[in-house]
């Protein structure tokens, strides 16, 4: 890790699902590693809640996009995206 995290080298510890990461701890390579979240469920599931009150009420209205998103006709280009095979 140490020396691939500086270079930019892309490697995997291994595969958890999401319920091994809310339980709290994970084994990588044999050792017990506590977890946690970025982001709280709770809040998140509380703030869907108040938003969809919002917009029932009339009080948050849905609109039309600003803007669209750019289509091949516009001529602009984006860096592929490196995909690493799952073994």
């Amino acid at each position: 890790y140490s020396d691939a995290y500086p270079k930019g080298k892309s490697g995997s510890l291994g595969e958890v699902s999401y319920a091994q990461l809310k339980s709290g701890k994970i084994a990588v390579q044999g050792k017990e590693v506590p977890t946690g979240s970025l982001s709280s469920y709770a809040k998140a599931r509380k703030i869907a809640s108040l938003l969809k009150d919002w917009i029932k009420k009339g009080e948050f209205l849905l609109a039309e996009p600003v803007e669209l998103l750019p289509s091949v006709e516009s001529g602009m280009t984006f860096k592929p995206l490196k995909e690493r095979p799952i073994k």
